[in-house]
């Protein structure tokens, strides 16, 4: 008995102690299921919070986009206009279904201002960016990111010189150039035996600057006149020493001799944001699918309409002659060129100088696209040639059609060969964007392209191109001189004698794909005295070709979560 009731003791004492474990355990097993599900619940806001993070990123990255290739305005209040874009996220392990957010953008101010740094003129604007992800395995966890960015416009053509590789400079025969230029690349910059003037207060590089050649360590002797800041006067960078990024007191003395004008890398220069060009394919590319007027071969159509040369007038109607085909000898290629002629002053409606009698079909919004076939693959034995272009009728409607508003702008797949003076009369703004650009001056003739340079049937006259450009150069190699800025503008004519103006800009991006003909000078030209200056009237960032190109950039500040 007394076994029993000690066994009924100790049996009662257990339950005890279990029932006393039991009430001390369950609020530590609380503890540990909530603990548990804060720690799932933070993973999950916290990858929720990389995907908005991820959403936020993507939609500044595509609407600075957009806005780059014209398909957003700058200025606008919102983006997308209504409504939200996506950002999917592929399928992993760690999201078996994939993930999706959700994202806009608001204008926090109502329109552009306009800052200057350094010269430029930035057109700048607020906005707030918003991305909102529900988890894709609990729609009860939401994040709502926010990040302010300032959007930025820097409109292409606001240097006289804009060379994103190495910019080499080395003519031949005397020189003068006006205007700010900008490399985001080395610069070699010398005269082979006649000046060179920089007239101009800005000759930045955010590498070195040499004054040499850069195909060979051999130093030329012609001086390189470059205006100190803030005076009309110049001095020689090729003196003894020459005061180049070899010379050791380069960074001190480089300032004292041009009072700021000549900067490189040691002086705090960086690299410029790229301008972002619009794809030059005629198949699907931008200049193509935006343009106010098409050339392909030689049909054209303006507004959908395809135009009809058979010598009647009335809408749909141009001069007979205003698209032809003529073939040139190029010496630098080595071979005949194809050409397609657009007659600028026929496209406008004169039938000849003193008869007009035709719709003006200049394209609505200024800009033109032409190419010499519908292919993607670059042909070196065709190219584009614009002619009767000394007077731009852009801001001229002649027989009810509706014209651009004022400039032009011609984009080409193919080199594009400007023969005689452009833009000279009522002068305008112009571009002119190509795979290269060839000029031709006033005294050019197909017939003679052939004969030797010596033969004295190949004589330039003096020609005046007010344009900008953006085309593409060749790369100098060890002992191949690329021809540098001065034949940026590629010549078959002996200048001998004869003057080159050109006011406008010269924007190197890329390299020619389909003219690779190297530079030489024998047999191919004869250097002209080039007097070549930036135009003014781009400076503002405001009276500017059609559809002028712009670096766009996007000043990430503050975010935070909602």
């Amino acid at each position: 008995m007394k076994m029993n009731r000690k066994n009924g003791q100790a049996l009662i004492l257990v339950c005890m102690v279990i029932v006393f474990l039991v009430i001390l355990t369950a609020p530590l097993f609380n503890i540990a299921i909530s603990g548990k599900n804060m720690l799932k619940r933070a993973k999950l806001e916290k990858e929720a919070f990389y995907l908005a993070e991820g959403a936020v990123e993507d939609t500044i990255n595509q609407f600075i986009t957009d806005v780059a290739n014209f398909q957003v305005l700058a200025n606008t209040s919102r983006y997308p206009a209504s409504g939200t874009r996506n950002t999917t996220y592929a399928i992993s392990p760690a999201f078996p279904g994939g993930a999706n957010t959700v994202s806009f953008v608001n204008a926090t101010e109502n329109s552009m201002r306009t800052i200057n740094e350094g010269g430029i003129n930035i057109k700048v604007k607020n906005f707030i960016v918003e991305s909102t992800c529900v988890h894709p395995a609990n729609a009860n966890t939401t994040v709502t990111l926010k990040r302010a960015v300032t959007l930025r416009k820097i409109a292409t053509f606001q240097h006289a010189i804009f060379y994103n590789d190495v910019l080499e400079l080395l003519p031949g025969k005397p020189m003068t150039f006006a205007g700010r230029v900008h490399c985001n690349n080395d610069i070699y910059i010398a005269s082979d035996g006649s000046n060179l003037t920089i007239d101009s207060d800005y000759l930045l590089s955010a590498g070195n600057i040499y004054n040499r050649r850069k195909d060979s360590n051999a130093t030329v002797a012609g001086a390189v006149n470059i205006k100190v800041a803030g005076t009309n006067t110049t001095q020689n960078m090729h003196t003894d020493p020459i005061l180049d990024c070899n010379n050791t007191n380069w960074a001190s003395e480089s300032q004292t001799r041009w009072n700021g004008t000549v900067q490189s890398s040691v002086h705090g220069v960086t690299k410029l944001a790229v301008p972002v060009v619009g794809s030059l394919k005629p198949s699907d590319g931008y200049y193509m699918n935006n343009s106010g007027l098409k050339i392909i071969g030689t049909t054209i159509t303006r507004g959908g309409v395809t135009l009809t040369q058979d010598g009647t007038t009335g809408h749909g109607k141009i001069p007979i002659g205003t698209i032809t085909t003529t073939t040139l000898y190029n010496f630098r290629e080595g071979r005949n060129i194809t050409t397609t002629n657009i007659d600028l002053k026929k496209l406008a409606g004169w039938e000849n100088i003193t008869n007009r009698s035709y719709d003006n079909n200049l394209p609505s919004n200024g800009l033109i696209y032409a190419t010499t076939n519908s292919s993607d693959t670059p042909v070196n034995t065709t190219a584009i040639r614009l002619v009767n272009g000394s007077e731009i009728y852009s801001n001229d409607a002649y027989g009810g059609v509706t014209s651009p508003s004022g400039g032009l702008t011609v984009v080409s797949n193919d080199p594009i060969y400007v023969q005689g003076n452009y833009n000279t009369l009522n002068k305008t703004s112009t571009a002119v964007i190509c795979d290269s650009v060839n000029i031709l001056s006033n005294s050019w003739n197909d017939s003679n392209s052939t004969a030797l340079l010596s033969s004295g049937r190949r004589i330039a006259g003096n020609t005046t191109v007010n344009t900008a450009f953006i085309a593409g150069v060749n790369t100098t190699t060890s002992g191949n001189y690329n021809g540098g800025l001065e034949n940026y503008p590629r010549l078959l004519e002996d200048w001998s004698g004869k003057t080159l103006n050109i006011t406008g800009c010269f924007i190197e991006l890329w390299n020619s794909t389909a003219a690779t003909g190297a530079w030489n000078t024998t047999g191919v030209y004869s250097a002209p005295t080039r007097i070549w200056s930036y135009d003014q009237s781009f400076a503002s960032g405001n009276a500017l070709p059609p559809l002028t190109p712009s670096a766009i950039e996007a000043q990430k500040s503050t975010w935070w979560k909602q």
